[in-house]
């Protein structure tokens, strides 16, 4: 069993973002920076968390911040330079721009480490995730290697180590969605129009409200709303999606939401 005194995380932050015209690290997701949602995700899990940035803004999340062994080499170089400086034989490897990810994802990479691999990794809707990775401090001797010889291409430089891949439930997908446009970020916070009836609304003491969210499916959005309105738990409610009555595993589009009580919509 692994635990949390052999691993650390280490969070990559020297992308340019070109794409989207802004540093990644610092765009903001429910009141909080990417990066710091990263940090939370990672905090139970490990002994210290590294952020591998040439960027001295980031020294305001207080965690221990290193420069790229080589300048503009790409996650290559990053990792390899988290991995040197790393303190400990396993490393939660992950790019700043993920900020759903959870403890859960997290723990699943731990689960599945075992002594035949340098890597585990995991897949998401068929694609590899090497930035979602739970790696050997021992890949760092074989990084290096291909950073002096003009190397560059990550998925290159993982095929060159021994890489588990473990597959992700299809309902945790949205949990390693990487943000790198404007449009993905618009997406990510979509907005919804709440109305609450009957009961519902005597708890809430409102009757409608506008929020941004971050869940994909009405079940992820009732927890939420749980946790704002924590009498709501003891209600019976039903949801309804653009004025259709909708089950929880029913992925939320950003149209009006009704929430109502039992006797409401048949």
């Amino acid at each position: 069993m692994i635990t949390k005194d052999n691993i650390t995380g280490i969070i990559l932050s020297g992308g340019k973002s070109s794409r989207m015209g802004t540093d990644k690290g610092f765009l903001s997701l429910n009141g909080k920076f990417f990066t710091q949602h990263v940090i939370d995700a990672l905090r139970p899990l490990v002994s210290e968390i590294i952020i591998v940035s040439n960027n001295s803004d980031y020294d305001i999340f207080n965690q221990r911040r290193i420069q790229d062994i080589i300048t503009d080499a790409g996650p290559v170089a990053g990792i390899a330079s988290g991995l040197k400086s790393s303190k400990t034989d396993y490393n939660l490897v992950l790019s700043c721009d993920i900020p759903l990810i959870t403890l859960e994802v997290l723990q699943l990479l731990i689960d599945n480490a075992t002594n035949e691999f340098d890597i585990i990794q995991i897949e998401s809707q068929g694609k590899t995730m090497p930035l979602v990775a739970l790696y050997k401090s021992t890949c760092k001797e074989k990084f290096i290697k291909l950073l002096n010889e003009d190397e560059r291409r990550l998925r290159f430089a993982v095929n060159q180590c021994k890489v588990k891949t473990v597959t992700l439930p299809l309902e945790w997908a949205k949990s390693v969605m990487n943000v790198n446009t404007p449009e993905e970020l618009k997406q990510l916070k979509m907005t919804i129009h709440i109305k609450y009836f009957g009961q519902i609304a005597e708890v809430t003491q409102i009757e409608e409200e506008t929020i941004e969210h971050d869940k994909a499916t009405v079940s992820e959005f009732i927890k939420s709303l749980t946790l704002k309105y924590p009498s709501l738990k003891q209600k019976d409610f039903k949801v309804a999606q653009n004025k259709a009555l909708v089950s929880n595993e029913t992925i939320l589009t950003g149209e009006e939401i009704a929430i109502l009580p039992p006797f409401a919509g048949g």
